[in-house]
Order: structure tokens, then C-alpha cells, then sequence
């Protein structure tokens, strides 16, 4: 029984393990597939100590929505109010600086028009825009607050700093220039009105001299707009935004303003100097050289005549004048002529005043002509300094003023001739200084002083509204070096150096340099009729060097006139014997020349490697040289300094950097720049 009831109870007892091994293999089972699950499906068994719990509560569920879309709803709320804001404030803004700049645009249209009443009024009109203009934009200064934007907001703050500087420079400027209104060909209360044009210069030149304070605060001015412009970072903004370049307008409003102190601190000395230059304190003498720039030099032209003049209180007074083969005759020194000359003018052994302009650099060449010009009996000792002018100032001169009058000369004037098809002055001088004739012309030596004194005569008469075009003539034949000063006064020289008007050929520091310098070296007067184009192709840059390749087209559109002596006719058109000298950076290397009619030579001068060729342009015919070089190059964009060689005429030049091609006018020195 007893066994029986334990068997019993093992039975039991076993039955009992396997059903608890059952519920355990379940319940294992069932905690296996509950993990399976993923986490939204986890169900919470509820017990006694977990009825009541809830994670997420519906109700608190509810405010932190609420929550979180009321603050939604002030987000987009102050995000469209200010929008509004922003938007109405920006029509304001961009209404004002409309209306600013017309303004301007209308100061510059006065300005044109020798207004200068006209030209302050608008100014003024544009400062007190600008101020509006400025309160304004203040008005968004919520964003100088704002991470990132206000960048933006600080550049326009920057743009309008920059702009009150530089129209109160602007303003100051025509200020100060008023007074000389009546002078300068403005219309204006100037305060030179009364008297002959002679003794209002001579006044504005005693008062010039009291004008530097306004110089100072104009630079100063200029120089705190360049500073406010220079916080904007162009790199900020996009290339373009609907057909506007945004960068590049940026970057040329600083260069503008750069570039503009830069020639304002350049020419400042000229203001100083200029009284000295015209004797305003004491009486300056000047010999003045005539270029013919017909028969092309180095300088500009062939030295044709000389006269000696004197400035007094800015009149001047001729002294006397001549031929230059009259200066020659009694210029007794045999200097040898340079070689690398004389191997092309094989007419000559010994050096003339007359060729001693072989220097592209005027400086050098006058510093070689004066010093031997001092060696000639009866030419004066007290030379302050020499002023050349060519064919190009004095058709321009008669363009303005009219035809003059010399007696014992004729008539002189601007007009096409048609037998040249060439101004009327060019001919006339022409037949008077190089015509052949069966007698001795006396006439023929003294034409450039009375022609300047009938010139300065017609000047001092002239109207008022000539002054500006006269004033324009003078800088331009400058800049084109059409006009060239040398002073033996340091300071002076300085001065006309600064202003771009001494000729000079410089190095420069860095980038590509092109100067193309010719010599007619017989040709007759044939550069009348000859044109030019140029062709510059750059490739690379390639481990340091660019190459470049320059053709240079020449043509000669007359056909040849009969220069034998015999015939007594005048000759102007021949077959052009013409040096040519390339000027390129110090280091450039030679790869092919083409064109030249013997092989060109290389070596330093002025501190850069020359190319020296020589060809012939005959009437009605086409020369052409193409050469080939490396130019040692570190920059990380293309830069080419054009250098024009005085007394030529402004020709055509396509500039072709690695297929990307620009046509430029080279009628003055140039600078080019690009991307590789």
C-alpha cells in the first residue's frame, strides 16, 4: 500500500515537473516572441502595483502638442511679420537709392556740361537722399542681431559709409574748383571773371597754391571710402542674380576707388608744381621740340623743329625758333652714331641732335638731346626744361580754334586736304619744311614759332566753352603721349612723372609687359598712311612660364609718290625702312621670330629683354611679324601692361588668353586682365 502510494505520489509528482517544464517552455516561449516584437507592439501586463500606470498620459500628450503648435504658430507669425516688415522697409530702401542714384547721374550730366552750379545742387540733392536713405536701412538693424545674416547686414552699413565719404569728397571737390570756373570753361560765379584770359591765369595760377587744404580733406575722404569699402567681401555674394554681376560690380566699385587715389595722389603734385611749371613766382624758359609723328621715332617722331619760348605768369612769350637741321649745322661734336643704329640708318656716321631720340623712354632720349643741345654755340644756357608736342596737338589745336593765319606762311587749318587726304596743317608744313625746291627757302626755318604764337594768341581769345575741349586736348595728348615734358627741376620732374606726362617706360613688378616701339628710319612721311592691328595669343600658365605669340599687322593705303630729288615734288609716301623693338619682361626667352628681314637680335634694356628686327612696308603693301616667346609668370590670373609708344595712332589689339579672346582700342598705356 505504502509502495502503492508512493508510486502514486512519484507519478504525481512527475506529472507535476512535466506539466511546470510545459508552463516554463510556454512562458519562454512567449517572452522569446514578446521580445520579437518590435517596441509598439510590447503589451504591459497589469498587476496590482502597475494598474494605474501610463507612460504618455493622453491629457499631458495634448499640451505638449498644444504646446509645441502655439509656438509653431508665433514662429511663422513673427517670421511673416517680419517678412512684412523687411519687405516694406526694402521698398523704401530701394526707392531712396534710386532716386540717389539719378541724382548722381544727373551731377555727372552737369558736370558734362560745364554746369557746376547744376553739378552741387544734384550732390547736395544726393547727400540728403543718402541720409534718408541711411535712416532707412537703420531700421533693419534687427539683423545685425541674427547669426550669419548679419554679415549682410553690415556690408550695406559699410556701402553707405562708403558712399557719404565719397560724395562729400565729391562735393568738396567742386568747391574748390568754382572759383576757377570762368578759367576752366564752366559756367559758374567764378572769381576771375574780369580782365583778359592772360591776367586770369596768371591769378589762378597765384591762387592755386591755396587750395591744398581741400586737397588734403578730398584725399583723406577717399581714402575712408576705400577703407569702408574694403569690409565687404565680394566672395559673400553670387556672381549673378538675374543678369546682374553682383561679385564683379563689388570688386570694381574697390578697384574704382583704389585706382582713384592712386591717380589722385599722382596728379596732386601737378596741382602744386603747376605754378612753378608756368612762372607764376619767376619767368621759366622751355625749349619746345616738334615731332612729326608722320615720320614715326622712337619718342613719338622725327625732331623737324625747335623753338625757344618763355613762360611768364602762364603768358607765354616766344623767344625764337628754327629748323633742326639748323641746330645740327652748328653742333660742331662727332660722336659716332650707336650701332644699333647706325646698322639700319647707314646714311649717317656720326650722331645728330636730330636722331638722338632713339630711347622709347622720353627721359633718356632728352637726357642725351640736352646735354649735347647744351654744347651748341648760341643756344641759351638757363633751359628749365623741354616740352614736345606732334602733328596729332596741333591739327587738334586748329580743330578747336579755327584755321590761323601767318603771314608769309599762309593759312593754316584742320580741313581734309585732298591731295593728301590728311589735314590741311600736316600738308601745308610739309611742303614748307621738307618740299624741294630749286632756291634757297628761308622760310622754311622759322614756321613753328609764329605758328605756336599765333596758336597761343587765338587761345587767349577764345570763348569760354573752348577751355573744356582745350583742357581735354592737353590731358589726352598726354595720356596718348602726343605731348612729353622734360625738367631739369627734380621736383618738376617728379611732378610730370606722377602725372603721366614725361614719357617714361618702367618695368613693371609683375604680370606680362608689351611695348611695341617702331622707327622710320627713310621712309618719308608714309606712317600718314599707314595702320596697324596686333594679334596677342597667350597659352598656360606651364610650370611657371606663359607663352605668348604676337603678330603685328602693318599696311600703307597710298600708293607711292615720285621722291626724286630731281622732280621737285613733294614726297610723302615711300617705301618705310622701319626699325622695330619689342619690349617684353626681364627673363623672357626667344622661341621663333617670322617676318623680320634678317634674323632679330636680343638683350637688356630699361630693365627688359628687347627683340630688335628690322623690315620694309612699301606703298599699298602688307607687312607682317609674328613672334613666339616665354614669359616667366607667377600670378594666379592673367595681367598685361600695354605701354603705347608716343605719336601712334591708336590701333586694334585682340588679346586671346587660352581661347578666351577681347578687343582693346590701345590709344594709351593699358592694362588687361583674365582668367586662365
Amino acid at each position: 500500500m505504502f509502495k502503492k502510494n508512493q508510486s502514486q505520489s512519484n507519478q504525481d509528482s512527475s506529472q507535476e515537473s512535466i506539466q511546470n517544464s510545459e508552463l516554463n517552455s510556454r512562458s519562454s516561449n512567449k517572452n522569446a516572441d514578446s521580445l520579437s516584437q518590435p517596441p509598439s507592439s510590447l503589451k504591459i501586463e497589469k498587476s496590482s502595483k502597475t494598474k494605474n500606470f501610463n507612460i504618455w498620459p493622453k491629457r499631458k500628450s495634448r499640451q505638449i502638442l498644444l504646446i509645441l503648435f502655439l509656438l509653431c504658430c508665433v514662429f511663422l507669425g513673427a517670421v511673416a511679420v517680419l517678412t512684412t516688415y523687411t519687405y516694406n522697409i526694402g521698398r523704401q530702401v530701394l526707392s531712396s537709392g534710386n532716386e540717389m542714384v539719378f541724382s548722381i547721374q544727373t551731377a555727372n550730366d552737369q558736370f558734362k556740361q560745364q554746369n557746376l552750379p547744376g553739378v552741387e545742387q544734384q550732390l547736395l540733392l544726393a547727400q540728403e537722399q543718402l541720409t534718408q536713405l541711411s535712416n532707412q536701412y537703420q531700421q533693419l538693424a534687427i539683423y545685425n542681431k541674427l547669426p550669419w545674416i548679419k554679415n549682410y547686414y553690415q556690408d550695406g552699413i559699410s556701402g553707405l559709409t562708403a558712399a557719404e565719404h565719397g560724395l562729400k569728397a565729391a562735393i568738396v571737390a567742386v568747391k574748390a574748383i568754382t572759383p576757377y570756373a570762368d578759367v576752366l570753361g564752366f559756367e559758374g560765379e567764378g572769381s576771375f571773371e574780369g580782365g583778359t584770359t592772360e591776367d586770369r591765369i596768371a591769378l589762378l595760377l597765384q591762387t592755386l597754391e591755396m587750395v591744398t587744404p581741400e586737397l588734403d580733406e578730398i584725399e583723406s575722404l577717399l581714402i575712408q571710402t576705400e577703407e569702408h569699402l574694403s569690409h565687404i567681401n565680394p566672395e559673400r555674394y553670387p556672381e549673378k542674380l538675374r543678369d546682374v554681376l553682383i561679385r564683379d560690380q563689388i570688386a570694381q566699385a574697390q578697384s574704382t576707388i583704389s585706382q582713384s587715389i592712386i591717380i589722385f595722389q599722382e596728379f596732386r603734385p601737378v596741382v602744386e608744381q603747376l605754378p612753378t611749371i608756368a612762372g607764376s613766382s619767376e619767368p621759366k624758359k622751355y625749349l619746345m621740340l616738334f615731332q612729326n609723328n608722320n615720320e614715326l621715332r622712337p619718342t613719338g617722331g622725327f625732331l623737324t623743329a625747335y623753338s625757344i619760348i618763355n613762360l611768364d605768369e602762364g603768358k607765354v612769350i616766344p623767344e625764337k625758333s628754327d629748323d633742326i637741321y639748323e641746330l645740327d649745322r652748328r653742333f660742331n661734336e662727332r660722336i659716332p652714331i650707336p650701332e644699333s643704329l647706325g646698322k639700319y640708318l647707314t646714311t649717317e656716321r656720326y650722331w645728330n641732335l636730330r636722331d638722338m631720340n632713339i630711347s622709347p623712354d622720353f627721359k633718356k632720349s632728352m637726357d642725351t638731346f640736352f646735354e649735347h643741345y647744351q654744347k651748341v654755340k648760341g643756344e641759351p644756357d638757363d633751359i628749365d626744361g623741354i616740352i614736345a608736342i606732334d602733328t596729332h596737338v596741333l591739327t587738334r589745336l586748329l580743330e578747336i580754334l579755327g584755321p590761323v593765319e601767318l603771314p608769309g606762311y599762309g593759312t593754316f587749318s584742320a580741313e581734309i586736304d585732298p591731295r593728301c587726304d590728311c589735314p590741311q596743317v600736316v600738308y601745308a608744313l610739309s611742303e614748307i619744311i621738307t618740299k624741294p625746291t630749286p632756291y634757297l627757302r628761308e622760310d622754311r626755318k622759322g614756321v613753328l614759332g609764329p605758328m605756336m604764337q599765333a596758336i597761343l594768341i587765338k587761345t587767349y581769345g577764345a570763348p569760354r566753352q573752348h577751355f573744356s575741349e582745350l583742357f581735354e586736348l592737353v590731358w589726352n595728348s598726354i595720356q596718348g603721349k602726343n605731348l612729353q615734358m622734360y625738367f631739369v627741376d627734380d621736383q618738376l620732374q617728379l611732378a610730370a612723372e606722377n602725372a603721366g606726362a614725361a614719357g617714361r617706360m618702367k618695368a613693371p613688378e609683375q604680370g606680362d609687359f608689351l611695348a611695341i616701339v617702331d622707327a622710320n628710319l627713310g621712309g618719308a612721311k608714309s606712317n600718314l598712311f599707314t595702320e596697324s592691328e596686333v594679334l596677342y595669343l597667350v597659352d598656360g600658365p606651364d610650370n611657371g612660364f606663359i607663352t605668348a605669340t604676337l603678330e603685328i599687322t602693318y599696311r600703307n593705303s597710298r600708293k607711292a609718290d615720285n621722291c626724286n630729288l630731281e622732280a621737285g615734288q613733294l614726297c610723302l609716301n615711300a617705301p618705310a625702312p622701319t626699325w622695330n623693338r619689342l619690349y617684353l619682361p626681364s627673363g623672357s626667352q626667344l622661341i621663333d621670330a617670322l617676318g623680320f628681314s634678317q634674323e632679330p637680335t636680343t638683350y637688356e634694356e630699361l630693365g627688359l629683354l628687347v627683340i630688335d628686327g628690322f623690315f620694309t612696308l612699301d606703298p599699298l603693301g602688307m607687312a607682317k611679324i609674328r613672334v613666339s616667346y616665354q614669359v616667366p609668370y607667377e600670378l594666379p590670373e592673367y595681367q598685361l601692361s600695354i605701354w603705347k609708344q608716343g605719336g601712334v595712332k591708336p590701333y586694334k589689339m585682340i588679346v586671346d588668353v587660352n581661347g578666351n579672346q577681347a578687343e582693346l582700342l590701345i590709344d594709351r598705356d593699358t592694362t588687361y586682365e583674365d582668367r586662365f
